[in-house]
């Protein structure tokens, strides 16, 4: 018997969406931000670079990989170590498409520039670019349960299903 859509958005109401924030999944709900996970600023920091990230990719169809600065709110120093980054530290993100719409951000490196109101350069972001496409390109992250997957090679599983 099928479920119908009232009783499936019901059934679902109450489930937690995961989050990922850096190298970690975490569970909004109830406590998650007592648990270690992200506030409510990382959260909202976290939809508007998805939604700047989507657009991006909506303006470049042929890209697969973009790097950016992280947005304020999006990141701390936690994936970098446990002392707070320099005012001139900033947190190159790269966002790696494996399929329109599947998407993932990846704190990848701190980048140093020469005032605290400078931003990452076009060539430092490039560089790392570089950089990224040389490497071995994985995304390990930490799930709730204390495992390292690579979300990467998830990705491009799921893909490869659909």
């Amino acid at each position: 018997m099928a479920v119908s859509r009232t009783r499936k958005k019901k059934k679902n109401r109450n489930r937690t969406t995961p989050v990922w924030e850096g190298r970690s999944v975490y569970a909004m709900g109830d406590g998650a931000a007592a648990a270690g996970g992200p506030s409510a600023t990382n959260v909202a920091a976290g939809h508007r670079a998805a939604e700047a990230d989507r657009v991006w990719f909506d303006r470049h169809p042929g890209a697969s990989v973009r790097v950016r600065q992280a947005l304020p709110g999006e990141y701390d120093h936690r994936p970098f170590g446990p002392d707070p980054l320099a005012p001139n530290e900033k947190i190159a993100v790269v966002v790696v498409q494996a399929a329109p719409g599947r998407r993932t951000r990846i704190p990848y490196q701190v980048v140093t520039t020469p005032t605290a109101a400078a931003a990452i350069s076009p060539q430092q972001l490039e560089e790392i670019q570089a950089e990224w496409e040389s490497s071995d390109q994985t995304a390990p992250m930490t799930n709730q349960s204390g495992q390292v997957i690579d979300a990467l090679g998830l990705m491009r599983a799921l893909q490869t299903q659909s």
